[in-house]
């Protein structure tokens, strides 16, 4: 079977975790470490992304990290086709630059 756009997947997770004690903060980041280890991609934070190349696959997928999900958080799984993850649009803002003062702060004695 030829392998096409509207086969392939892409998982996205999203999640929120609570962090207000030391060993929620842990859990987040053990859940965190569990998805770069298993080679998603952070594209901000809270938000990572994996291709997988069948359906089957990503749902596998889910259910390896369903156990990993820290207490008290909530994590979304979202299955994309590579023909819709391909129509994703991304915008990036203008970074922002500090103006020069027009006066300087301090006076120059050399």
């Amino acid at each position: 079977m030829p392998i096409n756009g509207w086969r392939v997947m892409w998982l996205i997770a999203v999640y929120d975790c609570p962090v207000t004690t030391v060993e929620q903060r842990r859990a987040y980041t053990r859940f965190r470490r569990c998805l770069l280890k298993l080679n998603f991609i952070q594209h901000q934070f809270s938000v990572y992304a994996r291709h997988f190349p069948t359906l089957a696959a990503a749902e596998a997928m889910i259910r390896r990290l369903q156990p990993a999900v820290p207490e008290g958080a909530h994590v979304a799984f979202f299955l994309l086709t590579d023909k819709q993850y391909g129509m994703t649009r991304e915008f990036f803002g203008a970074v922002k630059t500090r103006k020069r003062p027009s006066e300087p702060l301090q006076i120059e004695l050399f």
